[in-house]
């Protein structure tokens, strides 16, 4: 017994036309024999479900489908049921308009339009891609950088169209200007790329000299890319138009500059924000006082310490950060405290030092946390 339409498209017998024609683009693209070349099974799967697609896709022969099934669909096209039956598709022996089907999908495939005739879409350009180093000043401040590369160019001899002066160029009579020729493999009729003009539907009678016919030639080429202020690390730049040039005078590519920024031995980044070490003695710790911590836009500024300020507390600084690249004003500056702890110290701060831990020691007797014991959290 024959598979059911329906379920062979894999969609509900309520389908709108819609969706018949998007199941069936689907399926056709995984089992075209273009893509299973020498698969019998796909040839067979293909042939079935463009006679599937063939009778859902027609609201008359869908209706004689749903009321007597597939023996009304055949009894339709061989003029019973008063049907009338059409022209069928060659290689397929189904009346499926492929072309009208697939549309772009055809051309994205075959790099032509659709099957049809008319010369062939000539290709964009190459896109370029390249990377650079820049430092956390120059994210922070934005720099103009100059960018050396090499890349295709359109020949100014010829103008790009790759003909010595004087001469031109003729339509390639083997495809017909299409850049495509159809092949045939058994029931099936293929599009390929013209082998003798390569897929540009044109021939170079006497070739430009210095292209050699290509219409384009390597350059070494020189580039100011604008860095805005803020970018990230990883940040991947476009600039329109500037990649290698296109055969004959077709749109040129795309450059993308991907941005790295190199560690800064003052700084740590955390999106918007930048962090900072300030390192303070433990007199001023304990007491309170302030530091000075230096800034990325150069002015350094003074951070207020409060009285038992612990190691490893972190104090926010408004709007000393990096720039924001997609919005205003800048994020902040984190300082994290430092404590340090003296390595060399003169007689009389020992001195010091030991009346200091015996009056921490007499603290702690009566049950009062020493000052260290606040900084650095112990009792």
């Amino acid at each position: 017994m024959a598979e059911d339409y329906y379920s062979l498209l894999g969609v509900a017998r309520n389908a709108t036309e819609a969706e018949i024609k998007a199941a069936y683009r689907k399926l056709a693209m995984k089992h075209h024999p273009d893509r299973n070349p020498g698969n019998k099974e796909s040839e067979s799967k293909f042939r079935t479900i463009n006679g599937a697609y063939e009778a859902l896709s027609d609201p008359k022969k869908r209706k004689m489908y749903d009321q007597y099934g597939e023996a009304g669909v055949n009894a339709g096209a061989s003029g019973g049921f008063g049907g009338q039956g059409g022209p069928g598709f060659e290689g397929f022996g189904q009346g499926v308009d492929v072309n009208e089907v697939f549309g772009d999908l055809f051309e994205n495939m075959f790099g032509g339009q659709g099957g049809g005739g008319g010369r062939r879409r000539a290709a964009r350009g190459n896109d370029l891609k390249y990377e650079t180093n820049i430092s956390l000043e120059d994210a922070f401040k934005g720099v103009q950088l100059p960018l050396h590369f090499q890349r295709v160019e359109s020949c100014e001899t010829c103008r790009g169209s790759g003909a010595k002066a004087g001469s031109g160029v003729k339509r390639c009579t083997q495809c017909r200007g299409s850049g495509r020729v159809q092949v045939s493999q058994g029931f099936f009729a293929m599009s390929q790329t013209c082998p003798r003009c390569g897929g540009e539907g044109e021939i170079v009678e006497d070739p430009c000299k210095s292209c050699r016919g290509q219409g384009r030639v390597r350059k070494d080429a020189e580039l100011k890319v604008k860095i805005p202020a803020g970018i990230y690390h990883g940040a991947t730049l476009r600039i329109s138009g500037e990649g290698e040039a296109g055969p004959r005078g077709a749109q040129a590519g795309d450059l993308y500059l991907e941005i790295h920024i190199k560690p800064d031995p003052r700084f740590e980044r955390h999106e918007d924000d930048l962090s900072v070490n300030a390192h303070v003695d433990i007199a001023t710790a304990a007491l309170g006082g302030a530091t000075t911590v230096p800034t990325i836009d150069g002015e350094p500024v003074t951070v207020k310490i409060a009285h038992a300020t612990q190691h490893g507390a972190t104090l926010r600084v408004r709007e000393k950060g990096m720039p924001k690249l997609h919005g205003r004003g800048r994020g902040d500056l984190l300082v994290h405290v430092r404590v340090d702890v003296p390595r060399d110290l003169t007689a009389k701060q020992k001195e010091l030092l030991e009346e200091f831990r015996k009056s921490l020691h007499d603290e702690h007797e009566k049950g009062a946390p020493g000052v260290f014991g606040r900084i650095f959290g112990k009792e």
